[in-house]
């Protein structure tokens, strides 16, 4: 289905469908916001990119995006999955001719380097004839480097894709789920594949965040929505603080009871530095998960600085107790308010 979509699609907006991509398995209730922050994480070795439009898929009840591209799209650089809402969603390209592609980008390299594709064709050809040196070409014997990092330089885009292993998965579900890892064993091989990678942080949190399914993949989730430029260090020491070795039950308990807001410290700051604790509670089983976001709610407002918690954002006795992306928007809502007011104030201030 998928390629021949993605050819149509093109045709009908005029477009190369080498610079263009589709994701599908796309649940419908997500939206716009949701699709372009997990493409912002799973396509960014692509640069830059656009989502072109949405198409419901009857057949599979999913949508299907179709994404533009500044550059035509390379095999090693595409992932055939990223993780985002409601799972995995499939990427489907129009993969180039894989002879075209490596003598692009060998040509690329020749022009470079000042020599050109019928010259290399005469170092192959006939390497006991050697070039005439005073018309300016260098013989098959100086050639034959050169021609050895010519066919590296085309090939590394290649080669790096396959050699990029992929991380083994882990959830944080107990039991592990079938083919996931317990999270000891997890974090030991991810950290020691992660240094075997030569790429960005971005792209090792890509490759990270591609590892994690369920509760552990919601984690990060939320955490990305809430600071866009994370790094896999921070993102592995929040997986470590809640998925590591768990403390004692009780004094765990207690610890989460009294941790308080700090008195300069925003209250989305503070429901993030206490998430990790209330975590590890429910894994061990001192709080059902049915109650986790209660649990939450209770103890955000015994620990606010400001006890007005639940009616300055709504949210009255006996109401249900929101999840915590629905409780942090409410939050961020509500700083970015109070900000623009105290601007306001300032500027008015000024003015009078």
């Amino acid at each position: 289905m998928t390629l021949r979509l993605l050819e149509d699609w093109c045709r009908g907006m005029d477009m190369n469908p080498r610079k263009a991509l589709l994701v599908a398995g796309i649940p419908p209730t997500c939206g716009v916001a949701d699709i372009e922050e997990a493409l912002q994480a799973g396509l960014a070795p692509l640069g830059e990119h656009r989502l072109l439009g949405r198409m419901f898929r009857r057949d599979e009840n999913k949508n299907v995006a179709l994404i533009g591209l500044t550059v035509d799209t390379g095999s090693a650089l595409v992932p055939k999955e990223i993780p985002a809402k409601g799972g995995v969603w499939r990427v489907i390209f129009k993969p180039p001719d894989a002879d075209n592609d490596f003598l692009c980008r060998l040509n690329e390299f020749l022009k470079g380097e000042g020599m050109t594709m019928a010259e290399l064709t005469r170092v192959l050809g006939n390497r006991n004839d050697p070039l005439n040196l005073d018309q300016g070409i260098m013989s098959p014997e100086v050639r034959a480097p050169v021609l050895a990092q010519a066919l590296d330089e085309a090939l590394k885009p290649t080669l790096q894709y396959l050699r990029y292993k992929k991380l083994s998965v882990f959830s944080g579900r107990d039991p592990p789920g079938p083919g996931e890892e317990e999270f000891e064993s997890w974090m030991f091989h991810t950290t020691q594949v992660m240094k075997t990678w030569q790429v960005s942080d971005v792209e090792k949190r890509r490759r990270l965040i591609e590892s994690l399914r369920g509760p552990a993949f919601e984690i990060i989730r939320v955490l990305k929505i809430n600071n866009p430029f994370i790094t896999v260090a921070e993102c592995l020491k929040t997986l470590e603080t809640i998925f590591g070795i768990i403390d004692n039950p009780r004094a765990l308990q207690v610890k989460y009871l009294t941790t308080y807001q700090k008195d300069d410290e925003k209250l989305s700051a503070y429901v993030l530095r206490l998430e990790p604790l209330l975590q590890k509670l429910v894994q061990k089983g001192a709080i059902e998960k049915e109650v986790v976001n209660q649990a939450r709610l209770d103890q955000v407002t015994a620990g606010a600085v400001r006890k007005s918690v639940r009616r300055e954002l709504g949210l009255p006795e006996g109401s249900p107790a929101p999840g915590l992306l629905q409780l942090l928007t409410l939050i961020k809502d509500k700083e970015a308010a109070e900000e623009e007011a105290l601007l306001q104030a300032e500027l008015e201030g000024y003015f009078t």
